[in-house]
């Protein structure tokens, strides 16, 4: 009798235990997209995770948790995600954004998750590998030296530091100077090449650029490219931009170049404009202002255009001068563009005024040269008694 009782125990709880051992939940994670592809170190990600139910059995009280550990962190953002119940062969996708860590090794970096159900107080960790790039702007110009300014047909060296900011080896590495658009060139190549630049360390590479004689006084774009290439043997390319200034300083000045205006009354002054300095000035543009001792008859403005280095123009005035004593002095003004911008110049640029007596003395009168007239009517007349009295013998 005790035989058969032990047999119908046996029978009816094995059965039971079977059911029990192969109940079971299984949340399982995936990263089905993320953003950017691969994530870049020292910026912020976003992931799009999926969760699914695997097993055999409903999982309670279900919740997934970024561990915030280094490469990827959470910040004050929010890091843990609570689904309740998720039934068997269930799945739910949620959005994350971590940050990964500027010093974030190039390549696979593990993101950590804490997994946990209430199915018997279940909980564990889970990791996904998630690719991280370094290389993007882990190689930079960290310093750039170069003359402010540079005179056309000079030459000038030009400094640059190559610093790698990663954690990795980069190599091959090409520094270009692309000048073919601007009045510049290379006295060598205009590529330079780095083998190797290990992690964390710099290199310094020159240049030495020949400024052309006619160039512009201006600021002219320079672009550098670098190309190069990681461990894995990608390549990348990365451009950056700085300016030539090319072009002294202009230096203006004005003087007479003649003058008909020796006393009061009507005459024509021409100025010379004169560029003395090593800088373009652009848009020349020179001005006469009227004061009380004369009056302008013409135009009181002329434009000059654009004048190089040791250049000069001319500007013709017509004026009428009041009776007055002393010397005349004409305001002037003359605009202009240099590199720097809009520049204006003033000048008082005095003429000199004569006496009727100096006028006569120095033969510059109107009636200054009626000594040349006399000599010429006694020549004509001479001729004229010698015509006669040939005439008359005969």
């Amino acid at each position: 009798m005790k035989k058969i009782v032990l047999f119908l125990v046996i029978f009816f709880a094995v059965p039971s235990l079977s059911s029990a051992q192969g109940s079971s939940t299984n949340l399982e994670l995936n990263i089905t997209q993320t953003e950017p592809v691969p994530l870049q170190a020292g910026e912020y990600a976003d992931l799009w995770i999926r969760v699914t139910n695997t097993g055999n059995s409903d999982a309670e009280d279900a919740e997934v948790e970024i561990v915030d550990e280094f490469p990827f962190h959470m910040d004050d953002r929010k890091k843990n995600w609570k689904f309740g119940e998720i039934n068997s062969g269930e799945r739910y996708q949620f959005r994350a954004k971590v940050r990964v860590d500027e010093n974030a090794v190039f390549g696979e970096n593990d993101l950590k998750f804490r997994v946990s159900s209430g199915n018997q107080n279940t909980s564990y960790t889970e990791t996904i590998p998630l690719e991280v790039r370094t290389d993007d702007r882990s190689l930079i110009i960290s310093e750039l030296d170069y003359p402010e300014r540079v005179e056309p047909g000079s030459s000038s060296e030009m400094n640059l530091t190559l610093e790698n900011l990663a954690n990795s080896r980069f190599r091959n590495i090409d520094v270009s100077l692309h000048a073919s658009d601007i009045p510049v060139a290379t006295r060598e190549t205009n590529r330079k090449r780095i083998r190797s630049l290990g992690p964390k360390s710099s290199e310094n590479i020159s240049y030495t650029l020949n400024i052309d004689s006619d160039a512009e006084n201006q600021l002219h774009k320079l672009p550098i490219e670098i190309n190069y290439q990681n461990q894995a043997g990608q390549e990348f390319t990365v451009t950056e931009n700085t300016g030539v200034n090319v072009g002294g300083h202009p230096n203006i000045d004005v003087d007479i170049d003649s003058s008909e205006v020796r006393t009061s009354g009507t005459g024509t002054v021409t100025f010379r404009v004169i560029n003395r300095g090593q800088g373009q000035a652009r848009f020349a543009e020179i001005n006469l202002e009227e004061t009380d001792r004369y009056d302008i008859i013409s135009q009181d403005s002329i434009y000059l255009g654009s004048m190089i280095a040791d250049d000069y123009q001319t500007a013709e005035f017509d004026v009428y001068v009041n009776e007055g004593e002393g010397n005349i002095v004409f305001p002037v003004t003359v605009d202009y563009r240099s590199g720097e911008g809009d520049q204006n110049r003033e000048f008082e640029v005095e003429n000199e005024l004569y006496s009727s007596s100096q006028l006569d003395r120095y033969g510059m009168s109107k009636n200054g040269s009626s000594w040349i007239i006399i000599p010429v009517v006694l020549v004509v007349l001479g001729c004229a008694v010698y015509v006669w009295r040939r005439r008359r013998e005969k």
